[in-house]
């Protein structure tokens, strides 16, 4: 079969209309990681395809939405065919959405418990990066949830989105500064580790946080990350993300749920103020809490941020119109 890209293999493994536009899932086999089974789907949302339509009028850049833990593309799309990823199809945007390893329309590669989010910035979202400029000929915007904004943020501070390569980034609810109260206890975070190894996977379901499941090397590599002297780094190469996250230049704007408890709001603007930091007010940056002492109707928390009436009339547009104001970068 032949490819969809010029880059790497990628093939069409779903192609459907659905809410009066084309649902199309490609399946990008990067081969960047050392499991070359990864494939990451990518879901491709528009009035048409490139295969058959005309050129965009160019009107909106594109968007790749990352959904956070636990999660699925279902978080931006849903089955019946809303949600923010079909309302800004609806507004003329290019939207594309990504799953990561084992989520979704994503198979599970061959060493799915050891996955990790360094795994994701380094391979999975430069992979997803690269093929969405090769079809759109233009860079994406990216918007991440959660997990998915950590995401991001570690393929900004590892250098893998930058000013030159990417027009904005939007995260909600995102931060790396939380530490769970059992890492406090004494060796609490080893023996949470050494709990984690007994298993290979952690149920969401179970749980009541997501519809998915998620492979345990995420979790354990967010522990070592949150012990008392852990730091947020590239394990591998031992590099700390900070100094990164500290110089970089790339476009953000953070959104911070008022009543979000799973990443408060404390949390979220200490990582934000790091943004940038070695630049000043050189900078292109922003943050906004989404409650009512900042003229919202509700105070938000983590999920409604995204999917809630209250969201699709208030901060929806919130969204286009910061993804409207990204310069074009081709």
């Amino acid at each position: 079969m032949k490819s969809s890209s010029e880059l790497f293999p990628v093939t069409l493994a779903r192609a459907e209309h659905l809410a009066g536009f084309t649902d199309d899932v490609y399946l990008i086999k990067h081969n960047l990681d050392q499991d070359r089974t990864v494939e990451i789907a990518v879901t491709h949302l528009s009035s048409g395809t490139y295969e058959t339509s005309p050129a965009r009028d160019g009107r909106h850049p594109p968007v790749v939405l990352l959904h956070g833990a636990y999660n699925n593309r279902t978080l931006w799309l849903q089955h019946n065919g809303e949600g923010l990823a079909a309302w800004l199809v609806r507004q003329g945007f290019d939207v594309w959405v990504m799953e990561m390893r084992g989520h979704g329309y994503s198979p599970r590669n061959l060493d799915y418990k050891l996955n990790t989010v360094e795994q994701y910035a380094l391979y999975d979202i430069p992979a997803v990066h690269a093929f969405v400029r090769e079809k759109s000929g233009e860079y994406p915007s990216w918007v991440g949830h959660s997990l998915g904004g950590v995401t991001l943020s570690t393929a900004i501070a590892a250098g893998k989105l930058t000013a030159e390569n990417c027009p904005g980034v939007m995260t909600f609810g995102a931060q790396v500064f939380k530490r769970p109260w059992y890492v406090w206890m004494p060796m609490g975070g080893t023996a949470a580790r050494i709990m984690m190894s007994r298993k290979q996977e952690l149920d969401g379901r179970k749980a009541g946080i997501g519809p998915e499941n998620e492979p345990v090397g995420i979790k354990k590599e967010m522990l070592a990350r949150q012990t008392l002297f852990g730091k947020w780094q590239l394990h591998e190469q031992k590099e700390p993300l900070l100094p990164g996250w500290k110089a970089a230049q790339l476009p953000v704007f953070m959104l911070m749920g008022a009543a979000d408890e799973i990443d408060p709001v404390k949390y979220c603007q200490r990582f934000f103020d790091h943004y940038g930091e070695d630049h000043g007010n050189a900078v292109e940056k922003r943050a906004q809490t989404l409650g009512t002492a900042t003229g919202f109707t509700i105070d938000y928390n983590h999920q409604e941020m995204i999917r809630s009436e209250y969201a699709s009339k208030e901060i929806w547009p919130l969204v286009e119109s910061w993804l409207d104001e990204r310069a074009i970068l081709k």
